[in-house]
């Protein structure tokens, strides 16, 4: 994988494990680190913590632990409250299994970078801007944060604050995913719904991207980050940019090159008006930054969904 960073002497990877391999990242990131050569045991959110628990060996080898896992988007997270609740019950009893090793491995946590900070702050929003949860799914992510930095002393952490991700393969779910939702209806000849205002902005960060990043981390002196930085690491992963709604469809509109209907609807209310992240610290720290323009990201992002719809 291209521009890999590291710090000094090259980091020996023996092995990683990815809890929510099922979901988009958690594919993609499970398929870069195999291609990689990097030993990489897999694990959806259900079979990770059934048993027999194959999960408690590969801890034993593991050198990093990425914890992807999640029941819950942002619109599930207000209908469904007690999936947060099985989720964080889920996150510590991990956490507790960890704290009682020797040697414990990092823990990479994915959060919410536009749903944790506090929008009375005017962005671009850094890792040390004040968080204040307006909706059930940033209060369940800021409570896995807490979560994890309660084992600041005995585990190694980082947050990884994703701002909004898209890219192939991505599934148009229920409460998220626009750009997938609208793929999706462009190939049906449906209209596509924009929800809310259409000058409220998202920081649009390409699936390639958040992987790099995440790769980046297993190949630095992760110790020397945490000494530096604090424990745990909290870095901002997106693009750097804010982009409005109606900015998103006058891209999708070039890539497709085809007329297409918006169809507007109210707010839903859980919504931020503005999403935006300062993403200096992970070029500090680590080297890294976004490098796939929007339009290039919809650009593959449709010619992925293509196939599948004529096939």
């Amino acid at each position: 994988m291209p521009g890999l960073a590291s710090r000094g002497k090259p980091i020996t990877i023996r092995r990683a494990v990815v809890i929510g391999a099922g979901g988009f990242i958690g594919r993609e990131l499970s398929a870069v680190l195999h291609q990689t050569g990097i030993d990489t045991a897999c694990f959806t959110r259900k079979a990770a913590f059934m048993p027999p628990v194959g999960l408690a060996h590969c801890l034993l080898t593991a050198d990093v632990v990425f914890y992807l896992a999640s029941s819950i988007n942002p619109l599930l997270g207000e209908q469904h409250p007690e999936r947060a609740q099985a989720d964080h019950r889920l996150f510590a009893e991990l956490l507790c299994r960890l704290a009682q090793m020797q040697d414990p491995p990092t823990v990479m946590l994915t959060s919410s970078g536009g749903t944790v900070y506090d929008p009375d702050v005017r962005p671009p929003f850094s890792e040390v801007s004040p968080t204040r949860a307006t909706a059930s799914y940033g209060a369940a992510k800021l409570a896995l944060e807490e979560e994890l930095s309660a084992y600041c002393g005995t585990i190694p952490g980082i947050i990884l604050r994703l701002s909004n991700v898209y890219g192939p393969r991505q599934r148009a779910t229920a409460g998220q995913g626009v750009l997938a939702h609208w793929l999706r209806a462009v190939h049906e000849g449906t209209p596509l719904r924009i929800i809310g205002d259409p000058a409220s902005t998202r920081d649009y960060v390409y699936i390639d991207d958040v992987v790099d990043c995440m790769h980046r981390l297993l190949h630095v002196d992760r110790s020397g980050l945490l000494a530096t930085w604090g424990n745990p690491l909290v870095l901002n992963v997106g693009s750097g940019r804010p982009t409005s709604l109606a900015e998103l469809a006058d891209v999708l509109r070039r890539v497709v090159d085809r007329p297409l209907v918006f169809e507007h609807l109210p707010s839903r209310g859980l919504d931020r008006a503005q999403v935006w992240l300062d993403v200096r610290r992970a070029r500090t720290a680590i080297g890294w930054q976004a490098r796939t323009s929007l339009t290039d990201g919809v650009r593959e992002a449709w010619r992925a969904a293509v196939p599948a719809a004529a096939g």
